[in-house]
């Protein structure tokens, strides 16, 4: 009798197994415990051409007619569908999530630099100098900036703004943020 008990728990703890095994296909929300969406790729948005966003890894996301853009599933909050440079894009696709190039099936965010009130910072100093349309810090670090720039104080985005020597700026940008010479995609003046 006992033997026939194990057989059977070891016939129900297999069948749970394969089961189990069977759930996790393409759907991005099954074969998770909770049954929350699955992000399998992310970053920031480097460049975007067309249908193809370059995130900041060097990945590329195609984003086709079929794409997504399905926002939050427990606030229900909207994912605009106009990505741009400096952007943190979240999304799932059916590709192999590892490969240099998928196609996006959902994308869960999209989240310009300014998000949640707070400014997505990856470079900050002391301005050294200014050179027409550079701004070298006190790191030698080179920030180019653009007519796309935006430049922000403590009371939101300004415009005409002219930075100067020992001002101390923090600030956004879509390339290699440690790299000697970049362009800012935003500028935020914390002191002058």
């Amino acid at each position: 009798m006992k033997r026939i008990a194990c057989i059977c728990m070891a016939a129900c703890l297999l069948l749970t197994v394969l089961v189990g095994c069977g759930t996790s296909g393409a759907d991005e929300t099954k074969g998770t415990p909770t049954g929350k969406v699955v992000v399998n790729f992310e970053g920031t948005v480097t460049a975007v051409d067309g249908g193809e966003v370059t995130l900041d890894s060097g990945k590329v996301v195609v984003i086709t007619s079929d794409t997504v853009f399905a926002g939050d599933p427990d606030t229900g909050n909207a994912v605009s569908e106009e990505i741009a440079v400096g952007n943190f894009l979240q999304g799932y696709t059916r590709d192999d999530p590892d490969a240099d190039r998928v196609t996006a099936h959902k994308i869960y965010c999209n989240a310009s630099a300014r998000t949640g009130g707070k400014l997505v910072v990856n470079f900050e100093g002391r301005v050294a100098a200014v050179e027409d349309d550079r701004i070298v810090l006190e790191n030698s670090q080179v920030i180019r900036v653009t007519e796309d720039t935006v430049f922000s104080v403590a009371g939101g985005v300004v415009e005409g703004v002219i930075v100067s020597e020992g001002y101390t700026i923090q600030g956004h940008t879509g390339d290699a943020p440690d790299a000697a010479e970049i362009t800012a995609t935003r500028i935020h003046i914390i002191a002058y």
